[in-house]
């Protein structure tokens, strides 16, 4: 999961109470979530949704209110449904430090290490919803979904490593090693694709956690 800022004013279909997932909306959407789903962090997803963070339930308010709408692709919708309804809020609090992310090595691992960092309710419930997207076998579709999008983050991740590698290699110059720092930083903004994990490999790394935690928002 990574942080958001949702844009303001919303937007202006969403006044007159008739759809919920107009044009508008998902423009704003799109930008404001850096056209991610706000959970497993794929971009353009191939099947997009707009899901309502707390389910409606048919309140009005609740069913066209701005700060109830989510960016969210239609696999992890379908995995959280009404199941979990007790979440961190990526658009009120840091959410990407409160569950660290650990990917596996091989493009065909078979699960990846998802650890809450708090032990609160939200960021317990979360952290069970991000293990079920990740690692979730109990159907033949969430299995072959699940190893889709482990590969998926695994090749982003490989690529961190690559430039981690030049970074810290003696055969590179000094403007290879700035090359690959300018390429990592861009790997950690919260519009990249996975980026959370990305953020938690660098955090785990003894020179570059301090260079570049910093600048993470």
């Amino acid at each position: 999961m990574f942080n958001v800022v949702r844009s303001m004013p919303a937007p202006g279909s969403l006044l007159t109470q008739k759809k919920y997932d107009g044009d508008d909306v998902h423009s704003a959407l799109q930008e404001c979530f850096h056209e991610k789903c706000y959970l497993c962090e794929t971009k353009k997803p191939l099947d997009i949704n707009i899901e309502h963070f707390e389910p409606h339930m048919g309140n009005v308010i609740k069913k066209f209110s701005w700060n109830n709408l989510y960016l969210v692709c239609s696999r992890c919708n379908n995995i959280k449904l009404t199941k979990y309804n007790n979440l961190l809020d990526c658009c009120s609090i840091s959410v990407w430090e409160r569950i660290k992310l650990t990917p596996g090595f091989s493009p065909k691992a078979k699960k990846f290490i998802i650890t809450p960092q708090f032990q609160d309710r939200k960021t317990l419930e979360t952290a069970e919803l991000l293990n079920d997207i990740y690692n979730n076998n109990n159907t033949i579709n969430k299995r072959l979904t699940a190893s889709s999008l482990r590969t998926l983050v695994v090749k982003t991740t490989h690529k961190l490593t690559q430039h981690m590698i030049v970074y810290y290699s003696e055969d590179s110059t000094e403007e290879e090693k700035q090359n690959a720092l300018n390429k990592m930083k861009v790997m950690i903004k919260k519009s990249y694709p996975y980026s959370a994990f990305c953020r938690w490999m660098i955090k785990d790394d003894e020179e570059l956690d301090k260079l570049l935690t910093p600048i993470m928002d």
